[in-house]
C-alpha cells in the first residue's frame, strides 16, 4: 500500500502543487488544541486560546501567541476558565473578547461531562492579563460572535448541552460593558456561520438545526439565511443556499460585497459545492467549477487578491485531507496549492500581516494536533486538483 507521504511526494512531483502556493512547518504550539480559537492581534501576533487538550475531551486554559517574525510560541495568561468551541473576537481598542463554549464540568459522584457556559473574558495584549466581563443571558457553544461597525459583537445561535439548539441573540457593548438581548432568529441553528456584509449588516448561513424536532434530537443540516439589519434591529430571510451546509467555509468579498460559501457537511454527507450570492439577488449562483473533493470542517481564507485558499478539513472517503486548493479568481478556477505536511480538519487558518496563512492544531489522523504551519502563496502555472477518484 503506498503510504499518504509518497501519494503527497508524487503528487507535488507530477502535478505540480507548488504554482500556486507552498506549505512550510512552523514552530509547534506548546500544547496539542483542537476546537480552539486563533486570533489576529494589532501587532500583528496571533492569539491562540482554549480548544480541547491531548485527549480530545479535556478543555484548556492556556493561551499562547505566535511572533511571525521570529516563529516563535510564547506563553501568555491562561484563561479564568478553560474553554473549546468558543468564539474570540478582537475589538476596535485591540482587546479580545472571549465568549461561552464548552466546559468540563465535575459532578458529585465524580463523573465529568461537557457543559455550555455563559462566562466571558477579555484580553488585554498589552498586559498579558485577562479579565472578566458579564456573562451572557443565555449558555451557549458552537455560536458565531461578530464585531459590528460601532465596535459592539452580535453573539448569535449555538447549542446548549442536551443539543438544544438556540434562536436567542445578544450584543456585547464594550463601552457599557453590558449585554442586551437582540430579536431571535427565525431558526434556531449550531454550527452556522456568519459573516459582516459590506453595508455592516451581519448574515447567518446554514449549521445545524433541530427546531423543526422541537429542541430534541441532533437536527440536521439547514440551507436557511438570514440577515441582522444593524439600523433596524431585525432580521431579514434571504434566499436559502442550493443546499443544506453546517462546518462550511464562508466569504465575505470584500471587492463586489458578494458572500461565497465553499463545501460543508450536507444532509448525508459533505458537498463540494461552492457558492455565491449578490446583495438583491433573487438566488445563489453556482461557481464556474467546484471543489475537486467534497469538504467539511475545512477552512477557507480570503486573499487580498480576491482569490480564496481553502485548507485541509474531511473528505466523504477518508478521514482528513493535506491539499491545498486555491480559487485565482481572474481564471475562474481552482488550482493546486500546496499539501499540509500533516493532513488536518478542526484546524484554525488566519492570514497574516505578510500574506502567509498561519495553520494551527485541529485533527490529524484522528489526533489532536501540536503542529502549526505557514503557507505561502507563489506564482506559477495552475494545475487542475485531481477529482474525487484520487479517494483521499
Amino acid at each position: 500500500m503506498i503510504s499518504r507521504a509518497l501519494l503527497t511526494l508524487l503528487c507535488l512531483t507530477a502535478c505540480g502543487a507548488l504554482a500556486q502556493g507552498k506549505v512550510t512547518l512552523a514552530a509547534a504550539l506548546k500544547d496539542v488544541r483542537q476546537s480552539h480559537t486563533a486570533t489576529l492581534l494589532k501587532d500583528g501576533r496571533v492569539l491562540v486560546v482554549g480548544g480541547r487538550g491531548a485527549d480530545g475531551l479535556s478543555t484548556l486554559a492556556s493561551c499562547e501567541i505566535y511572533e511571525p517574525k521570529k516563529n516563535k510560541w510564547t506563553a501568555c495568561a491562561p484563561l479564568t476558565t478553560g474553554r473549546s468551541h468558543h468564539t474570540a473576537t478582537a475589538l476596535s481598542d485591540g482587546k479580545v473578547l472571549v465568549v461561552g463554549g464548552s466546559a468540563q464540568q465535575v459532578g458529585p459522584d465524580g463523573s465529568s461531562r461537557s457543559v455550555a457556559i455563559a462566562s466571558c473574558e477579555l484580553y488585554d495584549p498589552r498586559a498579558n492579563k485577562w479579565s472578566p466581563v458579564p456573562a451572557m443571558n443565555d449558555a451557549r457553544n458552537g455560536h458565531t460572535a461578530t464585531l459590528l461597525v460601532d465596535g459592539s459583537v452580535l453573539v448569535v445561535g449555538g447549542a446548549r448541552e442536551n443539543r438544544l439548539h438556540l434562536n436567542s441573540v445578544e450584543r456585547f457593548d464594550p463601552k457599557t460593558n453590558a449585554w442586551t438581548k437582540e430579536k431571535p432568529l427565525d431558526v434556531a441553528r449550531w454550527l452556522h456561520s456568519a459573516v459582516r456584509d459590506s453595508e455592516g449588516n451581519v448574515v447567518i448561513l446554514g449549521g445545524r438545526s433541530n427546531a423543526a424536532q422541537k429542541g430534541v434530537g441532533s437536527g440536521v443540516s439547514i440551507a436557511d439565511v438570514e440577515r441582522f439589519d444593524v439600523k433596524t434591529q431585525s432580521w431579514k430571510t434571504l434566499p436559502p443556499m442550493s443546499e443544506p451546509r453546517q462546518r462550511t467555509a464562508v466569504i465575505a468579498e470584500a471587492t463586489d460585497a458578494r458572500i461565497d460559501v465553499i463545501g460543508g457537511q450536507t444532509a448525508t454527507s459533505s458537498t463540494n459545492y461552492a457558492e455565491t450570492w449578490a446583495p438583491g439577488a433573487a438566488e445563489w449562483k453556482q461557481f464556474e467549477n467546484n471543489l475537486s473533493m467534497s469538504l467539511s470542517a475545512h477552512t477557507g481564507t480570503w486573499l487580498t487578491s480576491g482569490d480564496i485558499v481553502v485548507i485541509g478539513g474531511e473528505p466523504p472517503n477518508a478521514i482528513d485531507t493535506s491539499r491545498v486548493q486555491r480559487w485565482v479568481v481572474s481564471l475562474k478556477q481552482w488550482c493546486l496549492a500546496g499539501e499540509l505536511i500533516n493532513a488536518r480538519k478542526f484546524h484554525s487558518a488566519t492570514l497574516l500581516d505578510d500574506g502567509r496563512i498561519l495553520i494551527v492544531g485541529g485533527v490529524s489522523g484522528g489526533l489532536p494536533e501540536k503542529t502549526a504551519e505557514l503557507w505561502t502563496s507563489t506564482q506559477g502555472k495552475c494545475e487542475e486538483p485531481p477529482g474525487l477518484s484520487m479517494g483521499w
